[in-house]
């Protein structure tokens, strides 16, 4: 099998296994408990935050763990929200079309409840820039919320110079980078931005562990109840052997991040080539590769239904996504790729390849001559879609 879906998630890398056996073994003790085996977890916990503070160059203090980005971004995003309504202040909120649904759930949610929020539209490459989002900031704006990379068309978002932007104008700046650890530098000394979130399972970690930077004096309310953990704001037993393995993908990825950005660039490239050569199709997110996540390529191909080629390539070992979907028997694109207006029909197409570390060019090589293959067959046997 060869597995490009690592926008979806990744597998779990060596080094993060082997970290997380001594806390599925023996060393099963609660790190809120004040006895030996309480203080040995307690202990991996704390080096598990100077490992992610290290990847993201920041204080250990400013770390969060929690059960994934979702739980992330709503407390950053809700959590803000209950600190500016406490304290009696304006209700703009600033987010993006194409957010992933766990930043745009909680917008969504405050709108229904009587703020203010601007979705900023994107380009025709699935671009906002920062003098866009100057444009629609308000003397009411207090929160802005853009994501660092799209999981679904790979578009790279300025974060740097927007976050600059919201600091020196004192507004609140989140920032959703789920995609980012690994594949590009994340410098918050850089990077203004005051809360930021990741996800274990996009790097080599475990599913069920994420992080949230919060820097320090920003005010959050938490958003859960019921216990002290992680300053309040993620309440519950902290889950030892799945923030150990975060923490080492951490340091791993840090360690690593030279090499496999050139990597996951190179088995781009390859994969671009390939897919265009394809008669009409057309890459979706920007067309120059360095403004695209590495290793990421998607795109939308004329004549066929993206779900029905992700089956036929799962059929002969390759894994790929689809930004189509059938929901309560409709056939829909996501809401990214309809946010690109290249007509439902070719959205439908939709194919999206995202290549990792455990990838060689010659997995690229042989998926590519597969998925033309299933494409050529697919179009043998469907109505002609435009």
């Amino acid at each position: 099998m060869i597995y490009l879906d690592n926008s979806a998630t990744t597998g779990v890398r060596d080094e993060a296994k082997s970290a997380m056996l001594p806390f599925l073994e023996g060393g099963f003790g609660n790190p809120s408990s004040i006895h030996q085996p309480g203080h040995f977890a307690h202990a991996a916990v704390e080096h598990a935050r100077k490992q992610l503070a290290k990847l993201l160059n920041c204080a250990p203090s400013e770390i969060y763990f929690t059960p994934c980005a979702t739980y992330s971004n709503n407390v950053a995003i809700l959590g803000r929200a209950r600190a500016i309504d406490a304290q009696g202040g304006s209700k703009h909120l600033i987010t993006s079309a194409i957010e992933h649904p766990s930043c745009l759930g909680p917008a969504k949610f405050l709108e229904g409840n009587g703020w203010d929020v601007t979705y900023l539209p994107v380009d025709s490459e699935g671009l906002v820039s920062t003098a866009a989002l100057e444009k629609a900031i308000k003397p009411q704006t207090s929160i802005i919320s853009l994501m660092w990379a799209n999981n679904e068309i790979g578009s790279l978002f300025p974060i740097e110079e927007m976050s600059k932007l919201a600091a020196d104008r004192g507004i609140f700046f989140h920032t959703d980078a789920v995609q980012v650890p690994g594949k590009l530098q994340i410098d918050l000394a850089r990077v203004a931005a005051d809360t930021l979130s990741l996800s274990g399972h996009k790097f080599y970690a475990p599913k069920g562990i994420g992080i949230l930077f919060k820097r320090q004096n920003v005010n959050l309310m938490p958003i859960v109840f019921g216990g002290g953990q992680e300053s309040a704001l993620f309440p519950g037993t902290e889950p030892v052997a799945n923030i150990v393995a975060i923490g080492e993908a951490a340091e791993c990825a840090q360690k690593e991040l030279v090499e496999t950005e050139a990597k996951l660039r190179q088995m781009q490239k390859i994969l671009a080539e390939s897919l265009l050569a394809i008669q009409g199709v057309r890459m979706t997110g920007p067309r120059e590769l360095d403004k695209r996540l590495p290793g990421h390529v998607s795109v939308v191909v004329p004549g066929i239904e993206g779900e029905a080629a992700v089956v036929q390539c799962d059929l002969k070992d390759i894994c790929i996504s689809s930004a189509s979907a059938c929901h309560k028997g409709i056939k829909q694109p996501s809401h990214v790729v309809s946010a690109l207006q290249i007509g439902t029909n070719l959205a439908l197409g939709s194919l999206r390849i995202s290549a990792g570390r455990f990838n060689t060019a010659e997995d690229c090589h042989q998926a590519a001559a597969i998925i033309t293959k299933v494409v050529a067959s697919l179009r043998k046997t469907s109505a002609p879609v435009s």
